[in-house]
């Protein structure tokens, strides 16, 4: 399993790059780094990309933990608008649980979880005009 993380400035963005077998664990562990950074901005909106990355450890009562675990994290944009998620993932047999993740997410988050099967569809949503 390898997880990392960089900051985009440029796009606003906290960008997660995660492969291998995944846990929620570790993709709590990930954030919290990330939060830690000097260089973090709570402006930013988070693009993640799963690569190679296996979900299969990962329940849907998992899935339900680790968006109560990032709630807590939640914090408003100075703006008031809400933050944006984006979720890259190629793997058919995580689409199931990542839909579910996002919706589940759009009732308890104060951020706005989208899955999407590309980088390309997840960065140009992120770029889009807020309320587009």
């Amino acid at each position: 399993m390898a997880v990392s993380y960089e900051f985009s400035p440029a796009d606003q963005l906290c960008v997660w790059t995660m492969s291998g077998r995944l846990t929620v664990d570790a993709m709590l562990e990930a954030v919290l780094a990330a939060r830690a950074d000097p260089a973090w901005s709570n402006e930013y909106d988070f693009l993640t990309i799963f690569v190679d990355a296996s979900l299969s450890d990962v329940t849907p009562d998992d899935a339900s933990a680790l968006i109560e675990s990032f709630a807590t994290l939640d914090t408003p944009r100075a703006d008031g608008l809400r933050k944006r998620a984006g979720i890259v993932c190629t793997d058919e047999m995580a689409a199931g649980l990542l839909t579910y993740y996002e919706m589940k997410s759009d009732s308890e988050r104060a951020s706005i979880e989208r899955y999407f099967p590309t980088e390309r569809e997840a960065r140009a949503w992120l770029a889009s005009p807020r309320g587009a």
